[in-house]
Formats: C-alpha cells, structure tokens, sequence
C-alpha cells in the first residue's frame, strides 16, 4: 500500500492539555492511513522544555508537525507558538493551532506568528475525523500544478 509520505512516519508533536482530543486526533490520524508517530505533551512547561532540547527532551527528533492548542493553562498557545518561532532547529517545522476559539483576532495572530493552518476543534465525532484529512494534507506539502 502506498502512503502519501511513502514508507516514512510522521513526526507529529501535540501540545494538548486535553487527553480526549488527542485520543481522537490519533482516531482521525488512524482513519486517513497516515503512518505517524505522535509525542503529547500535556502542559506548556513540557512543550517549552522540548522546544529548548532541555532534560528529557535533549535529543529528542525534531517534528514534521506541530500542532498547538491554543488555550493551554499557565503558557498560552501563543507563548508556545513565539518559542516555536524562535528555535533555529524548529524553523522548516509547519506549525497548526487548533483551538474551541473561533476568534477572528486569534486569527489573525496566529498568521502573524506563520501558523500554517488555524484548525476550528469540532463538537461532533463526524467532524473531528476530517481533521486527519487536514493534517495527512499540510504533511503531504504542497502539491505541483
């Protein structure tokens, strides 16, 4: 069977502080036929240790993707994402934020920030499986015309 990353896995890093939407988001991955590797981090402390190679997260391989939840407790999405941005070794990383915000200003900052898609988390299963369609498609890269 032929993947659309060939016979690589992804890398995909969450930062949720939310176990049932990661559970969920490994569901949709699972339904696309995406060969992935997922590492969570449930806090802002252990995203940003992971992002500055600190303790545990030293040698730890770099990501295909990041996906962000933007309403973490103690570190904001936003703080993450600045961090993200200013990490050398993290610089060719796509980044996603998915939030329950359906704010026009998160937005629009997140933009700023080069956030490469802004995922709206869904209320309903149906819904939620078409977020591993979006992400087996940022991991695809660009297609030629």
């Amino acid at each position: 069977m032929k993947h659309a990353l060939g016979t690589s896995v992804a890398r995909i890093l969450v930062i949720e502080d939310n176990a049932s939407d990661v559970f969920l988001l490994e569901r949709a991955l699972n339904q696309h036929d995406l060969r992935f590797e997922l590492v969570h981090l449930l806090s802002g402390r252990e995203a940003l240790a992971f992002i500055r190679r600190q303790g545990a997260y030293a040698d730890a391989a770099i990501p295909n993707l990041i996906l962000v939840d933007l309403n973490l407790s103690k570190y904001t999405g936003e703080d993450i994402l600045r961090e993200i941005r200013s990490a050398r070794h993290l610089g060719g990383v796509s980044v996603c934020v998915w939030s329950s915000s359906r704010s026009r200003r998160d937005e629009a900052l997140l933009k700023d920030l080069g956030v490469a898609q802004f995922i709206t988390k869904p209320s309903g299963l149906d819904q939620f499986m078409e977020i591993g369609k979006i992400i087996k498609d940022l991991l695809a890269g660009p297609r030629a015309a």
